[in-house]
């Protein structure tokens, strides 16, 4: 499979491109065997991503009021808060 053709970005480190190509190869057999249709795989996924891209902008925005690129360390701290309690 061609870089050009691959449905995510491929990332940074060769090991990262290496599980996310075996990770989309397992999803995608996954996926005959369920016989679910890969553009149908493919929009579910989309879907997924927008809905995680909007739920992060909600949290950020309306909930913690910090930036994104504090927000997992923020629920990290809340999730560890809530689980002493």
């Amino acid at each position: 499979m061609s870089e050009s053709s691959i449905p995510w970005t491929p990332g940074d480190s060769p090991e990262e491109q290496v599980a996310r190509r075996e990770a989309h190869e397992r999803l995608s057999a996954a996926a005959r065997r369920a016989g679910v249709p890969l553009h149908q795989l493919h929009d579910l996924l989309a879907a997924v991503a927008r809905n995680e891209t909007e739920t992060r902008k909600f949290l950020t925005d309306e909930v913690y009021g910090v930036p994104d690129s504090l927000l997992d360390d923020l629920v990290r701290v809340r999730l560890k808060e809530l689980g002493k309690g």
